[in-house]
């Protein structure tokens, strides 16, 4: 079997070039990297990760669970995963998991045994009782966090993000806001639900403008449905998230209720066609691309200086206000 030591000798280069050419290191010069890929492909060489993690040696390689691979939110999340490990020689092992716990759990023991350096968890519940289990490798949550402050995390401030939603309705009149989200089983849908309770506990009206479903655009139009269907009085909107808000506009417009005049709508995570819908969707800004970049630094830092140390960081949402939540004659400065 060709080794690594041998297509070094063949490619006139170093030991280490090989392993950061092969891991995808962008530091390598570009001749140097297409010696080392001709002798890669002439000799069908392939690193054995697997045999590295057995003798106990780094396999460079970081587990990556997300609940949704079709949620618009996490291509963003996982290019800042991707960029930081590339740039560092890290391969990175995508897993799936629809959201479903039992397969979250079989993703992680899988990871476990493909002896990968590290793991970054999105989970789909606020409680993951395999977590508990000791690990000898670190693990990051990303928007996300546990009961537990065992572990380290990067999330977003989602009681800020739902604060100034409901500030900016309010500042154009809209006093009546219903609320349709995801069940609070994460600790994100859990704040923003949260959130909006604490702004309006005095309205004895609310729980008939509270509906909770899923984080798609499906979900959103039915809870839309009900929340029509309920004779409710209702002047504004705040979803959980943007494809939530899709259906909801959807169902609205369907009914021949105008957006904005009638009703506003505020989303949440500011996905890239947010921005081109019609009408263009006022939302919440995540800095999604960033908590990624910041979770796989957390990451790579634990494995490589063995810092045993927790670190719990929290990034800012802002605003942004476009069509669905302007003022009757008003322009949107970021239209």
């Amino acid at each position: 079997m060709v080794n690594i030591k041998v297509v070094a000798k063949e490619a006139g280069v170093s030991i280490s070039t090989v392993s950061r050419v092969v891991n995808g290191n962008t530091s390598v010069r570009e001749d140097l990297r297409n010696k080392v890929l001709e002798v890669v492909e002439k000799t069908g060489y392939r690193s054995n990760f697997l045999a590295r993690g057995l003798k106990g040696l780094p396999t460079r390689t970081i587990g990556l669970v997300i609940p949704d691979i079709e949620n618009p939110f996490f291509p963003a999340m996982v290019r800042g995963v991707q960029d930081v490990a590339n740039r560092n020689g890290y391969a990175i092992f995508l897993c799936n998991t629809d959201g479903d716990m039992k397969l979250e759990e079989g993703q992680y023991n899988l990871l476990l045994e493909k002896k990968v350096d590290g793991i970054l968890l999105v989970s789909s519940s606020q409680d993951i009782p395999f977590l508990e289990i000791a690990s000898s490798i670190p693990i990051v949550l990303l928007d996300r966090y546990t009961q537990s402050s065992n572990f380290s995390y990067v999330v977003v401030d989602h009681t800020y993000g739902i604060n100034i939603a409901i500030k900016h309705l309010r500042n154009i009149g809209r006093l009546r806001i219903a609320f349709i989200g995801s069940k609070p089983i994460t600790s994100g849908a859990r704040e923003r639900f949260q959130a909006f309770l604490v702004n309006h506990q005095r309205d004895p009206n609310l729980k008939s403008r509270i509906l909770f479903g899923k984080y798609t655009q499906e979900s959103g139009a039915e809870m839309a449905e009900k929340l029509l269907n309920s004779g409710e009085k209702f002047d504004s909107i705040v979803c959980g998230n943007d494809l939530i808000a899709y259906g909801v506009i959807d169902v609205l417009q369907n009914h021949g209720i105008k957006i904005p005049e009638d009703v506003s709508v505020v989303g949440y995570d500011d996905i890239p066609s947010s921005a081109y819908r019609s009408p263009k969707l006022t939302t919440i800004h995540q800095p999604i691309y960033e908590l990624g970049q910041i979770g796989a630094h957390m990451m790579i830092d634990a494995i490589e200086k063995g810092l045993n140390e927790t670190k719990h960081i929290k990034l800012e949402p802002y605003l942004i206000v476009r069509e669905t939540s302007v003022p009757r004659g008003v322009k949107s400065a970021n239209n």
